[in-house]
């Protein structure tokens, strides 16, 4: 058995399919598809909602990530990992629908507020909040009784809470208050710690200080003045004397957009048929082949406990040739670098979507935000294919506010500093050029 996953590599849902795949040893073809790309016709063919992640099978396309993954399980159910029994695969269910009864909907309460996606409201933030916390302890009560969701293995019940949970432990819930859970917390590195989980999801990275809401601009005393108006003021209404009324005018409207010529109309028929250009091929595709491949490098920097090592590996193993390091430093404005919260969101935003997400199979880097308020910074040690700066950074709308340092792997120096950024992880704590590690986030 194996399958096609449609998709873009970053999106969470994408990832928890692709970890029950590699979970039951399904192989996997991943096609990229951008959130750019959900309703061409191509994908709408797939799934007529527009909606990722989808797989395609010798039966048809699935999709919704929860019924894919039980799909998936129930092909292997000598797995297990659907649950053992039938009243254990009741049970899978059960809490499969309970996680996304209960902290979906408080998840898009609190993280579209954290991103700056919506106006921040303190209320509904520490409402969603306190319900989050109320949900852990009852995982907590569960977990002192039990290692897992469902008996004494891993099911993909355990799978979806663990793609729900992370974030809270990334952003929301600090360090304090993940202590209070610990027979929680035994089971989320029992999971996260799994070679599949990692391969996915890479290294959980859990704050130690949960980050608070971005704070709102005051506004302007002249703006807000014109919003406050006097009560009893009435604004008058002033009407055209020669305006017709609407229904007359509907009416007039609709005689003249009948009269378009059939011409046109055959034209744009024709042009709706016309099959897409085929995709140029990526000037990478088109470089010598090289023996240094980028998948088994992530596959054993993420399964190596020594980082170290590993980066002392890849400076004696990289083909100096067909590969290159660098150094990638953005050059922020007068008013960029002083929230944390809103530079994480800048810096994210350029690395899951403005930067093309095909070039992940072509590099690998940690990128991150460090330094302190109100000076932070944004920057990454980064490893790509050819020994160039590559179109899909050029192509970037703030490629001219990067600067590219390339690595020589000759000098120690450089390797020196490349090297500070790919072991020096733990946010909050270690230091990249005297500047403390604040948000990492992988491109791989």
């Amino acid at each position: 058995m194996s399958i096609k996953l449609y998709g873009p590599s970053t999106n969470p849902r994408l990832n928890q399919v692709q970890l029950v795949a590699d979970l039951l040893q399904i192989p996997v073809e991943q096609v990229e598809v951008g959130y750019h790309e959900c309703e061409s016709k191509e994908h709408l063919a797939r799934n007529p909602f527009a909606r990722i992640p989808v797989i395609e099978t010798t039966d048809g396309f699935l999709y919704e990530s929860n019924a894919i993954c039980r799909y998936l399980a129930r092909s292997k159910l000598e797995s297990g990992l659907y649950g053992a029994t039938p009243f254990q695969q009741s049970q899978v269910d059960q809490w499969i629908d309970w996680t996304i009864n209960e902290l979906d909907p408080n998840f898009m309460t609190t993280f579209p507020q954290l991103w700056g996606h919506y106006p921040a409201n303190e209320d509904t933030f520490k409402t969603a909040k306190n319900i989050i916390n109320d949900k852990l302890k009852q995982l907590e009560g569960h977990f002192k009784n039990s290692p897992y969701l469902v008996g004494d293995k891993l099911t993909i019940a355990d799978v979806t809470l663990i793609v729900r949970i992370a974030p809270f432990f990334i952003l929301l819930i600090d360090e304090k208050t993940r202590k209070s859970y610990p027979s929680l917390m035994k089971w989320f590195t029992a999971v996260s710690e799994l070679p599949q989980f990692k391969k996915n999801f890479g290294r959980v990275r859990l704050c130690k200080v949960a980050f608070p809401l971005p704070k709102q601009e005051a506004q302007p005393k002249e703006e807000k003045a014109k919003e406050q108006k006097p009560k009893d003021e009435k604004p008058k209404e002033q009407k055209p004397k020669d305006e017709k009324p609407k229904e007359q005018k509907q009416k007039e409207q609709k005689p003249k957009e009948a009269e378009k010529p059939k011409e046109a109309q055959k034209q744009k028929a024709q042009e709706d048929d016309e099959p897409l250009p085929e995709k140029k091929k990526n000037p990478l595709d088109l470089l010598p082949p090289s023996p240094f491949n980028i998948d088994d490098y992530k596959r054993a920097f993420f399964a190596e406990k020594d980082i170290a090592k590993n980066i002392q590996q890849l400076f004696t193993s990289v083909d100096v040739q067909g590969w290159s390091l660098w150094i990638v430093t953005y050059n922020k404005s007068q008013n960029e670098g002083k929230q944390l919260i809103l530079t994480n969101n800048l810096m994210k935003g350029f690395i899951n979507q403005r930067l093309d997400q095909n070039f992940r199979k072509y590099s690998f880097a940690i990128h991150g935000v460090y330094g302190d308020e109100p000076n932070l910074e944004i920057r990454g040690a980064w490893i790509w294919r050819g020994t160039e700066v590559p179109q899909e950074w050029k192509d970037h709308v703030a490629y001219d506010y990067h600067v590219f340092r390339r690595i020589d792997i000759n000098n120690e120096q450089d390797k020196k500093d490349f090297t500070e950024y790919w072991v020096n992880q733990e946010e909050d704590e270690s230091k990249v050029g005297g500047l403390t590690a604040r948000s990492l986030t992988y491109f791989r």
